[in-house]
């Protein structure tokens, strides 16, 4: 297959037009200067000017284990794809599709989603599995034809590709225009799905602003001060102002933490930024990225990741939990009548309450704590809610009696 004309016929044009992208994932692709090799080799000279996917996240929820980073660019003739696929045991990758449009998918494979439209119809895959064997789709029908080449390499780390597809007779997309797009990996031997947006269609923007955004994934976050690498590079001939934007979600208005970092680019300029990002509470987390350019009084997205999770032990939950609990043993005992309190009700009450305190005085140092000493806390606070549990129905018996 090597050609389809996607033509928008009556039923899409009777469509109402508001179909969204499924994911807020976003990336600007650059008009490169000049096209590069598809050879599965990526050059640094010829993907310099490509602009960068955000950090892939697993389908499904969670950070993959292995890295997967990914270029877009475009001239008047194509749109162009890179990936370095990282694989720490590349002998062991699985290629067993040989022929064109077969299962090139349950192998170790990369897909791009393609949504020239942005309306959910016709939409073009173009896969391509380690050992460099393709499979197209338009709407999920093998049968239409798709205009692309690939190309990919196999290494000591992993595995490279590179595709092209030809714009047809729609012609190059003009600057600004917005396209679904989506990245995949499959690693099957490692059972994981990744992609930019974690599953659905994210946004391809064409052209402008010239902005590059490289993110490193998050690398072990913890609680307190993390960092999240990243480097942007100014691809115009203008000075730009850039902001980024970063913010933590988690369960509880007291997870929640953002922050703006601003700053001007000189044209061609690269620059490091170290973003920082505070993790104040446990359980379930997302870190959330957005890169923009200031133009006036808009704000041009440049590049938005999709959210990035990870877990950490939910000491503060967990500890929320255990003073509700003595709480409500507190409230039982003083219910009870006087001659009916135990004598050393009191006592104990406050020996739960003193218990707490230490446990909250150690969970306000979490960031300087060990992995290990704060699951050993989280272990001491689950004790102390089944103990308060226990006291508060021993009280609310007496109260019965």
């Amino acid at each position: 297959m090597r050609r389809a004309l996607i033509v928008i016929g009556a039923v899409a044009i009777a469509a109402t037009g508001a179909y969204a992208a499924e994911s807020p994932a976003a990336v600007v692709c650059p008009r490169l200067q000049a096209a590069p090799a598809i050879d599965g080799q990526i050059g640094a000279d010829e993907w310099s000017e490509a602009g960068a996917v955000g950090p892939f996240v697993l389908e499904g929820g969670g950070l993959p284990s292995q890295v997967t980073e990914a270029y877009v660019g475009y001239d008047e003739t194509a749109l162009y794809v890179a990936a370095r696929v990282a694989d720490p045991r590349p002998a062991q990758m699985q290629c067993a599709a040989t022929t064109r449009d077969s299962a090139v998918e349950a192998d170790d494979s990369l897909a791009v989603m393609l949504d020239p439209g942005d309306d959910g119809a016709g939409v073009m895959k173009l896969a391509v599995n380690a050992a460099g064997v393709e499979l197209d789709t338009l709407d999920g029908n093998t049968d239409a034809t798709v205009i692309w080449r690939s190309a990919a390499a196999s290494g000591d780390a992993g595995w490279q590709v590179e595709i092209a597809y030809i714009f047809g007779t729609e012609g190059m997309p003009a600057a600004g225009d917005a396209w679904g797009f989506n990245l995949r990996r499959h690693a099957p031997r490692i059972y994981e799905r990744s992609s930019m947006t974690g599953g659905g269609l994210g946004t391809m923007v064409f052209g402008h602003p010239p902005l590059r955004a490289e993110v490193e994934p998050p690398s072990n976050p913890w609680f307190g001060g993390n960092t999240l690498p990243v480097r942007l590079t100014n691809l115009g001939t203008a000075q730009q102002t850039v902001k980024v934007n970063v913010r933590v979600s988690g369960s509880g208005r007291r997870a929640h933490w953002f922050e703006t970092t601003k700053l001007t680019l000189t044209p061609g300029e690269s620059r490091d930024l170290p973003v920082t990002y505070q993790v104040q509470r446990g359980g379930r987390c997302e870190v959330e990225l957005s890169v923009q350019v200031v133009e006036g009084m808009a704000a041009l997205m440049a590049l938005r990741a999709e959210n990035m999770p990870f877990e950490l032990p939910p000491l503060g939950e967990e500890l929320d939990t255990a003073l509700s609990y003595i709480t409500d043993a507190y409230q039982a005992y003083v219910r009870l009548p006087a001659e009916a309190r135990p004598f050393d009700g009191g006592a104990q009450l406050d020996m739960l309450l003193a218990r707490w305190r230490y446990l909250d005085s150690q969970h306000q140092q979490r960031a300087s704590l060990t992995p290990d000493t704060v699951m050993a806390l989280l272990n001491r606070a689950q004790s102390l809610s089944e103990d308060a549990v226990l006291l508060g129905k021993k009280y609310a018996g007496l109260v019965g009696d």
